[in-house]
């Protein structure tokens, strides 16, 4: 027979599995009592779940709270949308609107104004032809284009002319080329207002080709030869993007790159009913 073990260790021994032995048999119990009030308990009708609870069951939590976003930014979903920076407002005469477009993009606009037609075909274009609309005034964009931009369908290699704005002083002139739709040029020009003179950008892009004689500080007559449509930015659908905005008061516009001359801080688009010259 071996030694008998020390009454210390048994004791020692007790001391540390006591609490564990005891613990185990409360969880048991529990347990046990648990599934005798389920036994016995009336069972309780129950409420079906909601899609959207259902679907939150199914994956990840639903988020019941929402943050408040911080200033200048507006709610979408469970994203804050930042607003762009306005920059230096407008007269009040060509107050901008906000429009939503897809993907949550907002955009500041100057909508038509009440005393300019609304048929779009009462305006001159920078093409020849009648102009055949793929997207017209009133179509939907995506995020990273104008609301009231327009895609005039045009076969490749069709003349694309400057154009005099109605009321517009001087010739036009070209501000910026480069790549941003596609091959772009935009030009300037200067239309005297009621109370103050207004510069406005005329935006021609997904273009083909250039003319060769025009560059940036170009002066162009009225149906001078700017460029070709095609469908750079756009591969497969040849058309010119036509886009008209205003620049902001005490804006210097003259040598800013291309992507600075659109940005809405520099800009903002509008109706080009509302400039286009009438037919």
């Amino acid at each position: 027979m071996g030694e008998e073990e020390p009454t210390s260790s048994r004791r020692a021994t007790h001391v540390l599995v006591h609490p564990l032995v005891k613990g185990a048999a409360a969880v048991a119990a529990l347990s046990l009592a648990t599934l005798a009030i389920s036994r016995t308990s009336p069972s309780v009708p129950t409420q079906p779940m909601p899609p959207s609870a259902a679907s939150s069951a199914a994956g990840a939590p639903a988020v019941l709270t929402q943050m408040p976003c911080p200033p200048r930014h507006l709610p979408e979903g469970q994203a804050c949308v930042p607003l762009p920076d306005l920059g230096t407002p407008l007269d009040s005469a060509e107050a901008p609107q906000q429009e939503r477009r897809s993907r949550g993009a907002l955009f500041e606009v100057i909508p038509r104004k009440p005393d300019r037609s609304a048929d779009p075909f009462m305006f001159v274009y920078p093409l020849d032809d009648e102009p055949l609309f793929l997207r017209g005034f009133d179509g939907t964009v995506g995020s990273e284009e104008s609301p009231v931009s327009l895609e005039l369908s045009a076969e490749r290699g069709t003349p694309v002319h400057a154009m005099a704005l109605e009321g517009q002083e001087g010739k036009t002139r070209v501000a910026a080329m480069g790549r941003l739709v596609g091959t772009t040029v935009v030009t300037r020009h200067d239309v005297p207002g009621a109370d103050k003179p207004r510069t406005y950008l005329v935006v021609h892009g997904h273009l083909d080709a250039t003319a060769p004689d025009v560059k940036v500080g170009s002066e162009l007559a009225d149906r001078d030869l700017l460029g070709f449509v095609g469908d750079s930015g756009n591969p497969g659908i040849v058309s010119l993007y036509l886009e008209a905005r205003v620049v902001r008061e005490d804006v210097v516009i003259d040598g800013m790159p291309l992507d600075r001359l659109l940005d809405p801080a520099s800009s903002v688009p509008t109706d080009a009913r509302n400039v286009l010259p009438p037919r």
